[in-house]
C-alpha cells in the first residue's frame, strides 16, 4: 500500500509525462524570446536576435514563425545557405490558411536567389508569392526585373556600334578676364540660363 502512495506521488511530482498547464508556460516563454529577438533585430543587433529566436527554437521546437525569423535574421548576417533552409523549413510548417506568411518566406528566398543571381528559381519565389499575396507591388516589382534580367540573358549582345568622336571642345578665350569683361559691358547675368533673382 505505502508503494502505491509512493507511485502516485512520483506522477504528481513530475515523474511522469508533464501535465498539460505547462505546454503554455513553455509557448509563452518561447513567445518572449521570439519579441526579444524581433527587438534585437530592429535595432539592428543580428547576432543577440538569432540568440534569442534559436532559444525560442529550443523550446518551441520547430515553429514556422521562428524558422523565418531565422531565416531573416541569417539573411542579415550574410548566411545565405542557412537562410534559405529556414525559410524552406518555415514554408514547410507553415499551414496553408496562413498566407501571407507563406508570402513573405517566399518572397525572401525570391531575394535571396536573385541575389545569387538564380533568375529561375528568384522568378519562380516571386511568382508563389503572388500566388497567396496577388497585391504584393514589391514582389511584382522583382519578378518584372528577374525576367528582364532572363530575357537580356537570352538575347544575344548587339553588335557594337562604332561611336562618333565626342565633339571638340570651344576654343580657349584669349581674353584674360572674360567674367570681369563681360560684367563691365553691361551685362547681369555673366552664365546662359542664370536669372537675376
Amino acid at each position: 500500500m505505502a508503494f502505491l502512495g509512493f507511485g502516485f506521488a512520483l506522477t504528481l511530482l513530475g515523474a511522469a509525462p508533464p501535465p498539460s498547464w505547462r505546454a503554455p508556460l513553455r509557448h509563452l516563454k518561447a513567445w518572449w524570446f521570439n519579441q526579444q529577438g524581433q527587438q534585437a533585430f530592429r535595432q539592428g543587433n543580428f547576432r543577440q536576435a538569432l540568440q534569442s529566436f534559436r532559444k525560442a527554437h529550443q523550446i518551441i521546437g520547430d515553429d514556422a514563425i521562428v524558422r523565418y525569423n531565422e531565416g531573416t535574421t541569417l539573411l542579415q548576417l550574410r548566411r545565405p545557405q542557412d537562410a534559405e533552409q529556414a525559410f524552406q523549413d518555415a514554408l514547410r510548417r507553415l499551414p496553408a490558411h496562413r498566407r501571407s506568411e507563406q508570402a513573405a518566406a517566399y518572397y525572401n528566398l525570391g531575394n535571396l536567389y536573385f541575389a545569387r543571381q538564380q533568375w529561375d528559381k528568384a522568378a519562380q519565389a516571386y511568382i508563389a508569392a503572388l500566388k497567396r499575396t496577388p497585391n504584393d507591388l514589391d514582389a511584382k516589382f522583382n519578378l518584372e526585373l528577374v525576367l528582364r534580367r532572363q530575357q537580356q540573358r537570352q538575347q544575344p549582345p548587339p553588335p557594337k556600334r562604332q561611336t562618333p568622336p565626342p565633339p571638340l571642345p570651344p576654343p580657349p578665350s584669349l581674353e584674360r578676364n572674360p567674367l570681369k569683361q563681360q560684367l563691365q559691358r553691361g551685362l547681369t547675368a555673366p552664365w546662359h540660363g542664370e536669372r537675376d533673382w
